[in-house]
């Protein structure tokens, strides 16, 4: 009966062990800023408050973390480590990762929820992401 018990615990805790592995923390709130060698848009275009917390609850990570792997998985990978790109016009550039139609874009992402009416989230640059200070 021992025996039992103790096999049937060992196979809970191998169960589990990859459930606890993966358990981590979301950060809240982002700032988002411009890589040096990307050229600013305009003079009012700041660093970018992200509420990251606000958009985990509603859509999995994969969704912007499009290339998260098992190895990266609860790494703080900022996204820069892939869009590195200074062009505005290079298509896996830092500029072009937020503003494209792709739905893994911030832009994308926005206006595919309002026209599957999913959400109304805002897709003017002063009311969204960029507040004029």
């Amino acid at each position: 009966m021992k025996r039992l018990i103790r096999m049937l615990s060992a196979m809970a805790v191998l169960t589990l062990l990859p459930c606890m592995a993966s358990a981590y923390e979301v950060p809240k709130d982002l700032v988002i800023k411009r890589p040096e060698k990307t050229p600013q848009q305009s003079t009012w275009v700041g660093p970018v408050k992200f509420p990251h917390g606000f958009h985990a609850v509603y859509n999995p990570c994969k969704a912007c973390h499009h290339e998260e792997s098992d190895r990266s998985l609860g790494q703080f990978l900022p996204c820069t480590q892939c869009h590195i790109k200074s062009g505005l016009d290079e298509p896996t550039g830092f500029f072009r990762a937020f503003h494209n139609s792709s739905p893994t874009s911030c832009l994308g992402c926005h206006k595919q929820k309002r026209l599957t009416k999913q959400a109304m989230p805002p897709i003017s640059c002063t009311r969204g992401c960029h507040k004029k200070q």
